[in-house]
């Protein structure tokens, strides 16, 4: 069961065509969607680098946040993407070249072979 009051790690499981959410160190939760306050945008460099040496993929990037049921109204909103061939951050699908790290809030969704991240700023 996810705790509001604590951050929790999301990221895109491959294997189940989902996202995972983490808090504590342990998987609490699998969802198709998912919308967080207050959001960090990790990427493990050593993952990354193991991923390139590899051609493997390994979890290693994701949003950092505190789940909410509701976004306020948004006076901006991006979608992001990463890729680790070829980016060493997630970025704007927009602007390939502009790194993001922090926002607002972010609505996590996938299914049916899609998998989006929209980045709020209020």
């Amino acid at each position: 069961m996810i705790d509001k009051t604590k951050r929790a790690y999301v990221y895109f499981n491959l294997h189940k065509k989902c996202w995972s959410v983490r808090q504590s160190g342990r998987i609490v939760d699998h969802t198709n969607a998912i919308m967080l306050r207050d959001c960090r945008y990790l990427v493990g460099k050593a993952g990354r680098e193991r991923v390139l040496r590899e051609k493997k993929k390994n979890v290693h990037a994701g949003i950092s946040g505190y789940v909410v049921d509701l976004i306020p109204a948004c006076r901006i909103y991006n979608e992001l993407t990463y890729n680790p061939y070829k980016h060493e951050t997630f970025v704007s699908r927009e602007d390939p070249f502009d790194p993001v790290e922090h926002s607002d809030y972010a609505a996590l969704t996938c299914g049916n072979g899609f998998r989006d991240v929209e980045a709020v700023w209020i």
